[in-house]
Order: structure tokens, then C-alpha cells, then sequence
């Protein structure tokens, strides 16, 4: 019997949602496919695109979370154009114990996870236990390919700054953080695709790297074939088989509205694995990583 899942890698929005599964990916649109899963709890990521001017905010998130205990809120910051303000906020946030983790956007936004100046923000993580989920691997566009065939890009620049940047998500720009906080979990999102086997040498190389199955492809378009859906299945089994203990450094994650929940747990309910790995991977695994968001709570 599957366990009731938590799911480390949310996103939500107000808007009409273009293009995906759903067009609704409200609170209550998401409690509602929640339920119909068992998805128990889900972890809420703020953001940050300085680019295109757009994001859901720590205050605001939190302020959307706010009477919600199934949900727990990941907080972000603009280390483009508000880095001190940003930590002087999670420091704060931190303190009041709002946070259950810090998402970090490289290639979103032009900053080098490795930069010394990001060592504040780890030392936050340490200083209160809370992992870092840092973006890793493909960067996804913020306008459509008509837009920027058309150069009528939102952030009014003359080029795509995605497609300079996107070594910055590439697992090997990680290690200088990784090796300078052992003390600190690093969550790699969505297996950093299509840098498979390089962050499998990564979390080999370092005990405090974990990474989450979120977002491998949009839901219910031409990405999602039968073909693609093994091909990302293959991948999860040799993090799960060539990683040290690599059973226990998989999470789940969706990354709806991307990815939907019936899909992402397709991906584990699938693999050649037995019930106990699976049932690491749906619940154990988020509950030892995000210890902090669970003491006095579920179990």
C-alpha cells in the first residue's frame, strides 16, 4: 500500500495557466488533486524571475499559505537586484520559523552558486536546518519561441539572457558550495536534467546531496511520450542503484503545474524497485530531509 506522499516541489498561481495540464493552480485547485493522490503535505516555492518582472514573493506566499497547514513555504530571494534585502528576509523569516527551506534560481537569475557572497545564505541553512533546493539543469524560457523568433522579448532586451546563462544550472557550477557546507542538505531539482550523469557523480562525490524527480517534462504534451516517460524512469533507477545510498537521497517533487501529480507518481509507482525503496522515495526520504518542518507535526 502506497504511503500518503509529500511532495517537496510546488509551485502556485493566481493566473490562468497556458499551455499545461491545467489552467488552475490555485490553493484550492491543488488541495483538491491533493486529495484525489494522497498527497499529505506540499512544500511551496517562492520566486524570484527578475528578468520578466514576475514572481510569488515570500510575504505574498506566505500570505497565500497563511491558514493552510497542508502546505509549508520554501522562501526565495533576487540576488540580482535585492541580495542584502533578500537574506536580511529569509534571516528574518528563519527566526520566526515561517520557512521550511531555501530555493535558489541559477540561470533565472545571473548569479554563481558558488560565489562566496551566496555564503550567507547557506550559513542561514545551517544555522536553523534547513536544506537548500537549488535549480538544476535545463533553464526553461520565459517567452514562447514566436516572441523570441519575433525579438519581442518581455524583458525588452536586445538577446534571451537564458540562453547565456544556463551553466550556472549545470551541476558541476555546485561543488564549490557543496564542499564549503557538508553540513548543509542540497536539494538538486529535477534530477538536473538532462545532467543526469553528472549530478549522479556529484552526489556520489558529496553525502549532502539529495535531489527531487520534479519537473521532466510538461504534462500532456508532445514532451510526454511513452518513450520519454522510460527514458526518465531509467535515469531514476541509477540514481536509485549507482549513488551511495542512493535510495534515500531521491524525493518526490511534482513542480506542478508543470509536471502533474498523476504523472510524477507514475514515474516511482512504475519503477522495478520494492514498496520500501518507493515508500522512501513518496514520504521517508522528505521527512528526514525536512526534519524541521515536521517536528510536532505529521509523522
Amino acid at each position: 500500500m502506497r504511503p500518503k506522499i509529500i511532495d517537496v516541489h510546488v509551485h502556485t498561481s493566481d493566473r490562468e495557466m497556458h499551455g499545461l495540464h491545467t489552467a488552475d493552480a490555485s490553493l484550492q485547485a491543488i488541495e483538491n488533486a491533493a486529495d484525489q493522490f494522497a498527497i499529505e503535505k506540499l512544500f511551496v516555492l517562492a520566486t524570484y524571475f527578475p528578468f520578466k518582472g514576475s514572481g510569488l514573493h515570500n510575504h505574498r506566499l506566505l500570505e497565500r499559505l497563511a491558514g493552510h497547514s497542508r502546505f509549508g513555504a520554501i522562501g526565495s530571494l533576487d540576488v540580482m537586484n535585492a541580495y542584502e534585502e533578500g537574506v536580511a528576509e529569509l534571516l528574518d523569516l528563519c527566526q520566526r520559523k515561517q520557512l521550511v527551506g531555501i530555493k535558489l534560481y541559477p540561470g533565472y537569475q545571473p548569479f554563481e552558486v558558488g560565489d562566496s557572497k551566496m555564503f550567507l545564505v547557506y550559513g542561514l541553512a545551517e544555522t536553523f536546518h534547513l536544506p537548500v533546493t537549488i535549480h538544476g539543469g535545463e533553464l526553461h524560457h520565459c517567452c514562447s519561441a514566436k516572441r523570441r523568433q519575433a525579438n519581442d522579448l518581455a524583458c525588452k532586451n536586445a538577446f534571451c539572457w537564458i540562453d547565456r546563462l544556463g551553466q550556472l544550472a549545470h551541476p558541476d557550477a555546485f561543488k564549490e558550495a557543496i564542499r564549503a557546507f557538508p553540513n548543509v542538505t542540497f536539494v538538486i531539482a529535477h534530477l538536473a536534467n538532462p545532467y543526469f550523469g553528472r549530478l549522479r557523480e556529484l552526489m556520489c562525490e558529496f553525502p549532502n546531496v539529495v535531489t527531487d524527480i520534479s519537473g521532466q517534462y510538461v504534462s500532456g504534451t508532445h514532451e510526454d511520450t511513452p518513450e520519454y516517460r522510460a527514458y526518465v524512469r531509467n535515469q531514476i533507477l541509477l540514481f536509485l542503484t549507482e549513488v551511495p545510498n542512493g535510495e534515500d537521497r531521491v524525493l518526490f517533487g511534482s513542480d506542478f503545474p508543470i509536471q502533474s501529480f498523476e504523472d510524477s507518481i507514475d514515474l516511482i509507482e512504475k519503477l522495478p524497485v520494492s514498496e520500501q525503496v518507493k515508500a522512501k522515495i513518496f514520504r521517508h526520504n522528505a521527512l528526514r530531509v525536512y526534519a524541521q518542518a515536521f517536528q510536532g507535526g505529521v509523522q
